[in-house]
């Protein structure tokens, strides 16, 4: 549950630590359909370039996990609720020459081979403090309160 406009900071780590393995964001996508992420999508990076104006990265590509924020956004307000998908890479670290280059660079044409890895991880759903929804307001309303 979060405000619009609230400051959202987000992690994302691999389940083991290994110092010698490298995350790296390549793209978020936020939609309300948890099924079908090209449903209204909400792009807050695509192809590690950033989408949205508040979002920002505190850490990508130099960890076993990356660190980044943005601002509730207004797509909150027009969904009871939003989903967010994010596709990582995992890299080994001492291969600077694959993951370090933005994506966005034209000149990176690399695939991936054996050695790298792609996971795809979602959290959800997301949903809007200071807005009513009518269905769990009538549910609250009609809900008996029982002592324990």
């Amino acid at each position: 549950m979060v405000t619009l406009n609230e400051e959202m900071y987000i992690q994302v780590r691999l389940s083991k630590p290994d110092s010698s393995l490298v995350l790296f964001l390549d793209t978020c996508v936020a939609s309300p359909n948890p099924l079908d992420y090209a449903d209204r999508a909400y792009y807050l990076l695509l192809n590690g370039c950033p989408r949205d104006q508040t979002y920002r990265t505190f850490s990508n590509g130099s960890q076993s996990y990356a660190r980044f924020g943005f601002r509730a956004f207004k797509f909150l307000r027009t969904h009871e609720s939003v989903y967010l998908q994010c596709k990582v890479r995992i890299c080994p670290k001492d291969d600077r020459n694959w993951w370090y280059v933005p994506l966005w660079r034209p000149q990176n044409t690399r695939s991936l081979d054996s050695q790298h890895q792609t996971a795809t991880v979602v959290l959800g759903p997301i949903r809007l403090k200071d807005v009513e929804n009518p269905a769990v307001k009538q549910l609250e309303d009609n809900m008996a309160q029982v002592d324990v």
